[in-house]
């Protein structure tokens, strides 16, 4: 398949977030601030608990990052996976200076600090996909697979439902024919 050529998840995505920062999601957990064309310069996996960007906000001086939390998957023994954990916030404030970011920081102390620095109205934007059709069209090409896939595997289940799908087509053929030949004899 040519989608796996791009060697990237058809839901990863760049976001330019203007002057010369983007949004990067590399995958469900690590959604960072970066440089555009540059290095990350926020990436969550450096930081104990925090999970992905989930909001960001720009002045002219900061950089401003509200993410989730982080938590051990826990599956079976070894599970070294992580779950987002949207009942944890964790906030960033960046400076475009130094492009360092402060924090993590709790809520409370998050708004008191940027509340020194002058910031009074922050506008959270969420990152999204700028791009509508990349992961429309790579999750239905996963579907269009997975579905004669899926009916081999469970031919149990697939052949019976093929027949009463054929079955009922059939009946409805038939009771359309009989209704129109009857309105043509009255």
């Amino acid at each position: 398949m040519s989608v796996s050529v791009h060697a990237s998840g058809w839901n990863d995505y760049s976001l330019d977030i203007g002057d010369g920062y983007m949004v990067f999601r590399a995958n469900s957990m690590d959604v960072c601030i970066g440089q555009t064309g540059g290095s990350l310069i926020l990436y969550p996996q450096d930081y104990a608990e925090v999970g992905p960007v989930i909001a960001y906000d720009m002045t002219n001086e900061f950089i401003l990052t509200k993410n989730a939390g982080r938590v051990p998957r826990n599956l079976f023994v070894g599970d070294t996976f992580e779950n987002v954990d949207y009942g944890k916030e964790w906030y960033f404030l960046i400076p475009k200076m130094t492009n360092e970011p402060l924090g993590p920081y709790t809520k409370i102390v998050f708004f008191d600090l940027i509340r020194e620095k002058g910031i009074r109205n922050v506008e959270w934007m969420t990152p999204k996909n700028p791009n509508f059709w990349t992961p429309l069209l790579g999750s239905l090409i996963f579907i269009a697979i997975a579905i004669p896939i899926l009916a081999i595997k469970f031919f149990y289940i697939s052949i019976p439902l093929l027949i009463l799908v054929v079955f009922g087509i059939t009946c409805l053929i038939k009771k359309r024919k009989q209704n129109k030949s009857l309105e043509a004899t009255a």
